[in-house]
């Protein structure tokens, strides 16, 4: 049995119990002893009335005697005595017995008044057990109960848990379908997953908004070919359904106590052409990728500019009158030559450059 924490206010009452138990003991035994002495001292009144008899119905037979002696002288005398003996001797057995009979009964009452004493006792010892049971009794009660409560709570919240459990292995299950069926469909439309690390938001959308400005004439001049390179398109940025399905469970881990923001890398799904082009480049991430692409055009775009005022001068030059000499228009055509071939290789750099800005337009947008 559990132990019992008793308040102090219980502890004061069970001591004044005690103290009143002893009390009522210590009485009842003083008055078992007065009336034991009382008792002693009527059986010796008893006694030595018996005894005062005993010795006056002694006395008369002698009294007798000695009369009929005198008066009758010729009785036999031995008749006489014997019936006087015999009579004594009756009364002295019957007084003796009456005197054992009475030792026994006061043997008697001491021992009855004795157990009688005892059983109050064991009856007042017993009357604290039986409190103290009671106490305990009522403290394992509301013990029981309070355990039962936990008891019902706990099972309430672990049938909870093994719904949400049930709920988040579904949601794992789709998820992990939906993420074959993407990457079965990468491999089916021969894509490639880039990216994949943490960059910062704020850069990646101002070149994105970069980009979109300074190439909406492209995107609105070459629209057949933006929509043929969305069709190659899957993913951006992570945001495609599995990745919805990912945020729903991200959003119900949260509800959990996870407070922690889980933020997706960012990630582009291209193709392999453009893969390649964009492992030529020295960068690694794709935020610095695109600024070297927007350099390298700047300075294909000022190359440019200047290769046609070269040509501009050159044309400039064919339309003076025609007493050049032979030998400098000889030397001039070969320049313009170069330059013109200069000038298709540098177009056909600048409309390579001007296809991979579409993409990556395509991309951001």
């Amino acid at each position: 049995m559990a132990s019992r924490h008793v308040p102090y206010t219980d502890m004061s009452d069970m001591g004044r119990a005690a103290q009143e138990t002893e009390i009522q003991r210590a009485a009842n035994q003083q008055l078992i002893e007065e009336g034991r002495v009382i008792k002693h001292k009527e059986l010796e009144k008893m006694r030595r009335e018996e005894e005062n008899k005993d010795d006056s119905s002694s006395e008369r037979p002698d009294v007798i005697i000695k009369v009929n002696n005198g008066s009758t002288s010729r009785l036999s005398s031995q008749r006489s005595s014997a019936d006087l003996a015999s009579s004594i001797s009756s009364r002295n057995l019957d007084a003796r017995e009456l005197r054992a009979q009475l030792l026994q009964l006061e043997e008697k009452v001491k021992g009855a008044m004795l157990s009688n004493v005892q059983l109050d006792n064991d009856k007042q010892l017993l009357k604290y057990e039986v409190d103290l049971l009671k106490d305990k009794l009522e403290d394992l009660t509301d013990a029981y109960a309070s355990l039962n409560k936990t008891f019902l709570e706990n099972k309430r919240e672990l049938a909870y848990q093994k719904m949400q459990i049930v709920e988040l292995t579904h949601r794992l299950d789709y998820a992990r379908h939906q993420v074959e069926a993407r990457d079965q469909l990468i491999v089916e439309h021969g894509l490639v997953l880039i990216g994949g690390t943490n960059a910062d938001d704020n850069s990646t959308l101002s070149n994105m908004e970069e980009l979109t400005t300074t190439n909406a004439h492209i995107s609105s001049t070459n629209k057949g070919k933006s929509t043929s390179n969305n069709s190659n398109l899957v993913m951006m940025n992570g945001l495609s359904n599995d990745n919805n399905n990912h945020s729903k469970s991200n959003s119900l881990i949260h509800q959990n106590g996870d407070k922690s923001s889980n933020h997706l890398p960012e990630m582009v799904l291209i193709t392999k052409s453009t893969a390649e082009l964009l492992n030529t480049l020295s960068e690694t991430t794709l935020d610095k990728q695109i600024q070297q692409l927007f350099s390298m055009r700047s300075e294909l775009d000022a190359r440019v500019e200047e290769l046609e005022s070269q040509l501009r001068e050159e044309r400039k030059r064919f339309e003076a009158p025609a007493t050049r000499y032979d030998s400098k228009n000889r030397t001039n055509a070969a320049i313009t030559e170069d330059i013109k071939h200069e000038l298709q290789q540098v177009t056909f750099h600048n409309h390579k450059v001007e296809g991979d800005k579409l993409v990556l337009n395509i991309i951001v947008v």
